[in-house]
């Protein structure tokens, strides 16, 4: 039985969500198809690709190296299609991108180096900065524009955004952590242990608004500005963690274990998308870098604009 791209769609839902009715919905079809597609491609492969709990399902660390694999499939049919829709890949130029440290590490490498496949003669400039700095760029014109954590934009009275994908936020522990026995984790269980924080693009800030919201803080050992140093640590043991599937990897630098886990409180996602400055004129260069972000994430429309 050959794969078929339904099939790896369906399952690219399923991993994005983590449950199997909100997948269906996702991708407008019946539950039972979307576990009919899982069992076809696990029966495929030859590996479990989910397990299911009580919330829902998880990932495998095979499930996980298919989901890259699988990414990687949908993007190229949307390069595709994108191809023959427009005419327009001769544009030259210059375009300046703006990116925040976690956007340049973790999510534009791929769909930048597809986009300068299409674009040849497009010269793109890409500027790594702060969120604030980028703003302030993006207003007086200095960005034409950049990809960000719009989750924590600003100034949204001068800048337009929109977002491209929601990356939701898990609790990492080590391999064998007495949490991942529980069926249900809350945010107080977490606050119990020795938590190490991620600093970078407002990490911290963002992770204490959403503790102080429900009326808990976490138990900080160590911060830090280094995801691989997180990585280390709580694949050690030293402490646990809160953050997003886009840099989430199940093993540290030195080949220990890390697992993932949902959390029972609603925790916001971490948000990627385009921003751009507010009114301005689009010129054609622009205008062909966001119709391609949304063709890869989002079918070609915006998938949601934040004000």
């Amino acid at each position: 039985m050959p794969l078929t791209l339904r099939q790896i769609r369906y399952f690219v839902a399923v991993a994005e969500t983590g449950k199997i009715a909100a997948a269906a919905s996702s991708v407008g079809i019946s539950p039972s198809a979307i576990t009919e597609a899982l069992q076809e491609l696990e029966a495929v492969t030859g590996v479990l690709l989910v397990t299911r709990h009580r919330r829902g399902v998880r990932l495998t660390y095979d499930g996980y190296r298919f989901l890259q694999h699988s990414q990687n499939i949908l993007a190229a049919v949307s390069d595709a299609t994108y191809a023959l829709s427009k005419s327009h890949t001769s544009f030259s130029g210059r375009l300046t991108l703006g990116a925040t440290i976690t956007v340049a590490g973790y999510f534009l490498a791929s769909p930048l180096a597809r986009f300068r496949r299409t674009f040849p003669h497009l010269n793109v400039q890409v500027q790594e900065h702060s969120r604030a700095i980028i703003e302030r760029q993006l207003a007086n014109g200095q960005l034409d524009v950049a990809v960000i954590l719009v989750s924590n934009l600003q100034n949204t009275e001068e800048i337009a955004a929109e977002v491209l994908v929601r990356s939701k936020r898990r609790l990492w522990t080590a391999a064998n952590h007495p949490l991942l026995e529980k069926d249900d984790v809350t945010l107080a269980d977490i606050a119990e242990e020795p938590y190490i924080q991620l600093m970078i693009d407002e990490a911290g800030k963002s992770h204490l608004a959403f503790w102080e919201r429900h009326g808990l803080r976490p138990r900080i050992e160590f911060r830090t500005e280094s995801v691989e140093a997180v990585r280390s640590l709580v694949a050690t043991g030293a402490g646990v963690t809160i953050l997003s599937d886009m840099v989430y990897r199940p093993w540290s630098l030195e080949g220990d274990r890390i697992e993932s886990k949902d959390v029972v409180d609603e925790i916001p996602t971490m948000d990627v998308g385009l921003a751009r400055k507010r009114d301005a004129d689009i010129d054609d260069r622009v205008k062909a870098f966001i119709d391609f972000c949304r063709m890869e994430y989002t079918s070609g429309r915006p998938r949601m604009a934040v004000d």
